[in-house]
């Protein structure tokens, strides 16, 4: 209606107008159809409004409707009235507390499940009206009439056994809670789920495979928790528990003696020494094995698994031994430099070889007299240029190799070992990815061991020969005193796909050539210039266009590759490409989000929700999706890092269609105030208990719910009350 077409009187507003009990009927009946609620609501409590508009407008404004003088008047002069109240205004008078009784009986008869569900919940419902209602069709409107004040009486003692009761009594088994499982297998991940509860999923069995296990294999499930679990009659679910690293260490114990769960055992790190020390006598050679390489296992133990009569048990704890010592250090790259130094006293040569070597040992090995500890110090990459500096000088021509294979060395060192007298030296500065192609190609190229070095780097392996050696030599002699430009053009032409190959992968290749490769038919050639980091973008966004899916690959995992072309490639149907796209960490949130929510690979949903830039935000919206316990298996301390994240979680599972799952939400302290205020006036007297049960609840709220019409809620509220009064 256009609230601007009603002839007004000055200074007198729509909703003035829709009070005034003058008003006329026809207009009133426009006025009802105000897009503002004020004068909607003046429309309900006018006296002179239609029936028929009345009857409409009590859904939005049930109190209203039942506050109108006139209302009492129409129930005695239609006897039929209350049959003819829409369905939607009825379920709203009956949340009202001053509903007359006589509708309550009127209304016992509908079938509607709201309409029951109110009935059940007005605290006026006669219990002739409940009697009827415990024969209802639907569960819930059984239950809560049992439990109804007026039939139940009040409940003055032991009522949180008698919540424990009737709730058991309630939990639908799994087939029938469906989707509702998964929600609970959420929140047993991120809050506490009382035990009876729990101690139920354990014994009905259709719990098994939609909650036990998912809650077994998680390291986001509770200790308490997986403490029941550890009862399950399901062998998969309790080797499930004896693996998980938050099973607490009484429980593990209890698997000891579990021949079935020992295996689980020995992979699991948060087994401690005592029990591994038991299992390392376990018949099963597979646990024993598992015993000698478990990091908590004590070296004693080891050593007498050294000794076992089964060759591979021995042989694997001979092998651990080993890595106590020099092995452990070359295998280990975060080998602290404490442990290093004093390495460096019996093994230098393992000690100089390792990343975590310090310069200042370095330097000392740098002065040793073995030409192999100093090839090693020549050869690690944290060796400081002032030292590779003076072996680019050494007399051994083996140190000099050694630098010239070493990835950090400076372009200077390799221009003066170009020059080396070492025909060895110099092959090495050609095959070194450092090598600026000038002294590549101008300088080494016209050396004869340097020109076969660079040549077998261009050549393909095939059959233990390479096909392009020669032809490659061809070249190279003939035009040794070309431009630069045209050996490589010529490499480039006929030096065949392997020397293409070769080049495309240069960091110092001329972009027109990278452009020029771009083009190729040869997919491989293709492959190295979208990975090559100097690749112009203009190419790099044709080569995301490639029909070839591992060209497209390589686009995706060049680090240079624009967020543009990244997101275009996030929406490619290839599992490897979205492989390589969901591990990028400046993509924007809503390409990351789609691929965590990936339905067609598992693969590629983990790694988006691995991804470090995945927005708390998208995070919030997985955990509240099908996809939230997949998300907490992988980020099991997410929600202990971001408590407003696990409010927000909370709230939503507050509002869940699934009585049980709003119902443990709602126990949090989390829920907030606004939700706990709505949730008091549900419908549903397990919503109403829950926040009867929060301790966040207000005197407010619970001095209202110690007047439900539910003996539990009030129980529950009454007791809360009174805890406070004390406190």
């Amino acid at each position: 209606m256009d609230d601007t077409i009603l002839p007004l009187t000055k200074n007198v507003t729509q909703a003035q107008l829709a009070a005034e009990p003058s008003t006329d009927a026809e207009l009133l009946r426009e006025l009802a159809l105000s897009t503002d609620q004020q004068t909607r609501q003046s429309v309900a409590g006018n006296p002179n409004t239609p029936v028929d508009v009345l009857l409409r407008l009590g859904a939005e404004f049930p109190s209203q409707l039942l506050d109108n003088p006139v209302f009492p008047l129409l129930l005695l002069e239609n006897l039929n009235l209350v049959a003819e109240i829409p369905l939607p205004t009825l379920r709203s008078i009956l949340k009202q507390e001053n509903v007359p009784v006589y509708i309550l009986e009127q209304v016992a008869d509908r079938a509607d499940l709201e309409v029951q569900l109110g009935l059940v919940k007005n605290v006026q419902t006669p219990k002739g009206v409940l009697n009827r209602l415990t024969q209802s069709r639907h569960p819930q409107v059984v239950e809560s009439a049992r439990l109804h004040i007026n039939l139940a009486g009040e409940l003055t003692e032991k009522y949180e056994e008698r919540i424990q009761e009737v709730i058991q009594g309630i939990i639908p088994d799994a087939y029938r809670a469906r989707n509702g499982t998964v929600f609970l297998a959420v929140l047993a991940q991120i809050c506490p789920i009382p035990e009876f509860i729990v101690e139920h999923w354990v014994q009905d069995s259709s719990y098994q495979d939609s909650v036990c296990r998912r809650l077994a294999s998680s390291p986001a499930t509770f200790p308490s928790i997986l403490k029941h679990l550890a009862n399950h009659t399901d062998d998969w679910t309790r080797c499930e528990v004896a693996e998980n690293p938050n099973t607490p260490v009484e429980t593990l114990r209890k698997f000891a003696t579990e021949e079935q769960a020992c295996f689980s055992l020995a992979l699991n790190l948060s087994t401690p020494a005592d029990i591994l020390e038991s299992l390392s006598t376990n018949q099963n050679q597979t646990i024993r094995i598992k015993v000698a390489q478990h990091p908590n296992t004590p070296l004693n133990v080891v050593k007498d698994l050294a000794n076992d009569t089964d060759m591979d048990v021995a042989n694997a704890a001979a092998r651990v031994i080993g890595e106590y010592t020099a092995e452990a250090v070359r295998k280990d790259p975060k080998t602290p430099t404490h442990v290093l130094e004093k390495l460096a006293q019996t093994d230098p040569t393992t000690v100089c070889e390792h990343p975590n070597a310090t310069p200042e040992l370095l330097l000392e090995f740098s002065k040793s007299i073995s030409w192999s500890v100093r090839q090693n110090v020549a050869r690690n990459s944290n060796t400081p240029v002032s030292i590779l500096e003076e072996l680019a000088h050494d007399e051994s021509w083996e140190v000099r190799c050694g630098v010239a294979k070493n990835p950090n060395v400076p372009v200077s060192i390799l221009k003066e070992l170009a020059q080396d007298d070492s025909s060895e030296v110099r092959c090495q500065v050609s095959r070194n990815p450092n090598t600026p192609i000038s002294l590549l190609f101008k300088q080494l190229a016209r050396d004869a061991s340097g020109s076969r070095a660079i040549a077998y780097q261009m050549s393909s392996k095939k059959y233990g020969e390479y096909p392009e050696f020669e032809s490659i030599l061809d070249i190279l002699a003939e035009e040794s005193t070309s431009p630069l430009e045209t050996i490589l053009q010529r490499l480039a032409q006929d030096g065949g796909e392997a020397a293409r190959l070769f080049l495309a992968r240069r960091f110092d290749l001329p972009i027109n050539f990278l452009t020029q490769f771009a083009e190729s038919t040869e997919v491989k050639v293709c492959e190295v210039v979208a990975q090559n980091l100097n690749t112009p973008v203009s190419c790099l966004e044709k080569l995301a266009q490639s029909a070839e899916t591992k060209v497209r690959e390589a686009v995706a995992q060049n680090p240079n590759t624009p967020i543009s072309i990244l997101e275009q490639l996030g929406k490619d149907k290839n599992y490897d490409v979205l492989l390589h796209i969901a591990q990028k960490t400046n993509l924007s949130p809503e390409i990351l989000e789609e691929l965590a929510g990936s339905k067609y690979s598992d693969k590629v949903r983990e790694k988006a929700m691995l991804n470090p830039s995945l927005p708390k935000e998208v995070v919030e919206r997985i955990l509240c999706g099908e996809y939230a316990t997949h998300y907490l298996k992988l980020n099991p301390d997410f929600l202990s890092r971001h408590p407003d994240s696990l409010a927000v979680t909370l709230n939503h599972y507050a509002k869940s269609q699934f009585p049980l799952v709003s119902f443990i939400a709602l126990n949090q302290p989390q829920i907030s105030q606004e939700l706990l205020q709505e949730k008091s006036l549900s419908i549903s007297w397990l919503e109403r208990l829950a926040v009867a049960q929060n301790p966040q609840a207000t005197q407010q709220i619970l001095t209202q719910l110690a007047q439900d019409s539910n003996q539990l809620v009030r129980a529950a509220a009454k007791n809360r009350l009174q805890n406070l009064s004390q406190s």
